[in-house]
């Protein structure tokens, strides 16, 4: 008989290993069934609430920090949230009447999948490269560049002497910059496609083509709208990372209206604002103005072009909306409405009635969007008139699509209302006469010369005479703002003690709710090549909300940011750098602007020790009625000059003035001897020296124009910052040297040697102390 087993027993020891065991596999089984599940996704619901005017919406829903968006509305009745379930009682007790008409937003998406196809992007391609094939004495196809994940932006010209560019009115149309909504690429595709089919047999349609020159571009937002189609993901924004978050509301990221106007600067955002500075955020601004690639792609693209007429499809609402986003009112407020009404009109709603025609600012406010700036920058910038609106087109982002058919008939009818308008736009708007561009000028032995410019679209903004400035005596100084703020244009800034790098002042952006404050300096600057605007900057902001900039501009109206927008705490004062080489042998305006939203403050922005800021001792105005593009000039003494010139027509008055174009006279025009003012090249240390962390100031004057150096050395002769390099006018300048080096970090306690390099060297001595 065989002996039974004796029973196992394992130690105490082993009886852990084991159970050490068991629970790593457990673990480990459990995280793969984790991570290879399904993701799951909060459940979207269209919840319409009962409510007049956005005001009163803004006054009852928390959308600061919650998933609602708008998604639609029917003005004075009602508005349409998308609203994450997790988020429903935000809505249900907020005390206004409330019904949710979509229960499961993926649920509607399947049902409007199931009675057919959109186009793809590749479908739409191969459409548009169809097109360029059949018809090809009227259509061209086109690209404006790529995306951010390198996909093309294409569109298709249609015209007569396709290939040519014509003096005939030029109308754009184009689609898609929000993902999800799929029915807008559809009615732009519907509208080229009609028009081409139909060039030889209908006569209308053949006029308008042989006259006008017609863009269309079905999908501006590409790379959007591949993530979004076939998936029906709900998603909105572009594909461009900002941090650790996807993506930018490319009708939230254009760079302002380009109208002076502070409140209508990109990033600027009025109280209940539907746009937003948080990268997580469904209308995310962007970095700066233009930061999306296919937003900054379609604006060089208009800025190319002279377009009278501008149509952007948008879903949903079955609405006509023109500028400005903001609420102010367009200077050509009267077409605006009289056109968006007579549009409206023409194009049938799904359940009956016609589109509503409205200021986008009702539907609610909005900031950086592209009807804005396109109107804006046209009429400033440009010189044109250029009447932009948004089509907000059905009644759902996933429109079924049994119902495409009707919505695209209908639209047609409205975008063929305004484009055959456009020659009727070009005849009886026009826009501000925009900065000329001055012919380059060198010398001068005579001190007699004649200064020449050339106009910008004169025909769209028929300058009837011009005015020409003077300005001489130029300092280029590093701002301390220790004596005042005269070099400065303060709106909502302040010099401040509170904080500052060096001394005892700084220049505060001031604080509250819905700013948009600056301190812009009050001439231009010529830059040099090599020039780089260097400052120091203490900020403390509610981080992704309220953010701060550094621009240059031209003429004052359109601001280029030089960075990512900052936000949050700096912990403690940062030097920045930011070459200014893009425009270097032009002149610049500078300005340091700080944009907050509704609610939650930091302590404030300031900025302090900016170089270089420019002050011209003398202005003379040569001459305000000339009524040819050139003007001669005779000076009483030699030395460097800078003009500028702006236009003025009847309608608007004066526009803004171009960039500076400078000048050198060696001898003079008048009969009379002249007092020069002669300089000696030289070198002083006003002190303090000792120098502390206050830093210390140095004077220093050149005999004769040129290059020049001046910079700091440590005892062993090492180069430890350079303070000026480049091409310097003759003259007497004061500059600042905080004890630092050039990458902004202290330097320690010793002796120093400060060189002026020119056409002579001077050497001065500091001791710095800690």
């Amino acid at each position: 008989m065989a002996r039974s087993k004796s029973p196992s027993f394992i130690t105490k020891k082993e009886f852990k290993v084991r159970n050490v065991r068991y629970l790593i596999i457990t673990v480990v089984l459990l995280s793969a069934l984790i991570f290879f599940a399904p993701a799951v996704q909060a459940r979207q619901m269209i919840v319409r609430v009962d409510v007049p005017d956005y005001p009163t919406l803004y006054q009852h829903i928390p959308f600061k920090g919650s998933s609602i968006e708008i998604a639609g509305a029917q003005p004075g009745k009602s508005y349409d949230l998308l609203v994450d379930e997790s988020d429903l009682p935000l809505v249900l007790n907020s005390g206004l009447k409330a019904e949710i008409v979509v229960p499961d937003l993926e649920a509607q998406k399947q049902e409007a999948a199931a009675f057919g196809f959109y186009c793809s992007y590749d479908s739409l391609l191969s459409i548009m490269r169809n097109w360029a094939a059949s018809y090809p004495s009227i259509c061209r196809l086109e690209s404006i560049g790529q995306t951010y994940q390198g996909r093309w932006i294409y569109g298709v010209k249609i015209s007569d002497n396709v290939n040519l560019d014509e003096e005939e009115p030029e109308v754009l149309l184009e689609a898609m910059h929000h993902s999800r909504e799929w029915a807008t690429p559809q009615a732009a595709r519907y509208f080229a496609d009609t028009i081409l089919r139909n060039y030889t047999t209908n006569p209308a349609f053949q006029n308008f083509v042989d006259n006008h020159e017609l863009w269309v571009f079905p999908i501006i937002n590409v790379d959007g709208y591949v993530y979004d189609y076939p998936s029906q993901r709900s998603w909105r924004k572009n594909r461009q990372p900002y941090g650790s978050a996807i993506g930018c509301d490319p009708n939230r990221d254009y760079n302002g209206a380009c109208n002076g106007s502070r409140m209508a600067d990109w990033g600027a955002l009025v109280p209940g604002s539907r746009s937003s500075h948080l990268p997580s955020d469904e209308t995310f601004m962007g970095g700066y103005g233009a930061w999306g690639y296919e937003v900054n792609a379609l604006c060089n693209f208009f800025k190319q072009r002279t377009f009278l007429a501008d149509i952007s499809l948008h879903s949903y609402s079955e609405l006509v909306l023109w500028p400005y986003g903001n609420g102010e009112t367009p200077p050509d407020n009267n077409t605006f409405v009289s056109l968006g009404q007579r549009m409206a009109q023409q194009m049938q709603k799904l359940s009956g009635g016609t589109y509503t025609p409205e200021p986008s600012s009702e539907l609610y406010p909005t900031a950086g969007g592209s009807i804005d700036w396109m109107y804006g920058w046209a009429r400033h910038i440009g010189g044109f008139p250029c009447l932009s609106y948004v089509f907000e087109i059905g009644t759902t982002f996933y429109q079924n699509v049994s119902q495409l058919d009707a919505i695209q008939r209908e639209v047609f009818k409205g975008i063929w209302y305004l484009f055959n308008r456009a020659d009727s736009i070009g005849e009886v708007l026009e826009g501000v006469v925009p900065r000329p561009i001055l012919a380059v000028m060198d010398s001068s032995l005579t001190g007699t010369f004649t200064v020449h410019w050339s106009p910008i679209r004169p025909e769209h903004n028929h300058p009837e005479k011009w005015e020409l400035e003077e300005l001489s005596g130029l300092s280029v100084v590093t701002e301390d703002f220790e004596s005042g703020s005269a070099r400065w244009v303060l709106q909502g800034a302040s010099l401040s003690s509170t904080q500052k790098h060096a001394g005892s002042y700084s220049v505060s952006l001031g604080t509250g709710n819905n700013i948009s404050n600056y301190a812009m300096t009050a001439d231009p600057y010529p830059v040099q090549p090599g020039d780089s605007l260097i400052y120091w900057i203490w900020y403390n902001t509610e981080a992704n909300y309220d953010v701060v900039v550094t621009e240059v501009s031209l003429e004052g109206k359109e601001w280029i940011q030089l960075h990512n927008r900052y936000d949050g705490n700096s912990g403690g004062w940062l030097r920045k750098a930011y070459s200014l080489d893009p425009w270097a042998g032009k002149s610049v305006y500078i300005r340091f602007r700080y944009m907050t939203d509704d609610n939650t403050l930091g302590s404030g922005v300031y900025v302090d020790d900016v170089y270089p800021v420019p002050s011209f001792a003398s202005r003379r105005l040569v001459a305000s009625n000339i009524t040819d593009t050139m003007y001669e000039v005779t000076v009483a003494e030699p030395g460097q000059y800078w003009y500028r010139v702006r236009g003025y027509n009847s309608t608007w008055g004066w526009g803004d003035y171009g960039p500076l174009e400078d000048i050198i006279v060696t001898g003079s025009g008048v009969a009379e001897q002249p007092k020069v003012k002669r300089y000696r090249t030289d070198l002083s240390l006003l002190g303090p020296n000792p120098a502390s962390g206050a830093g210390i100031r140095i004077q220093y004057s050149l005999a004769h124009s040129g290059n020049a150096e001046l910079a700091v050395f440590d005892a062993t002769g090492r180069a430890v910052r350079r303070l000026i390099s480049g091409v310097v006018p003759a003259g007497e300048y004061q500059i600042n040297w905080d004890g630092a080096d050039s990458q902004g970090k202290r330097l320690p306690a010793g002796v120093y040697f400060c060189r002026l390099i020119a056409d002579e060297t001077r050497t001065g001595r500091i001791v710095l102390n800690r």
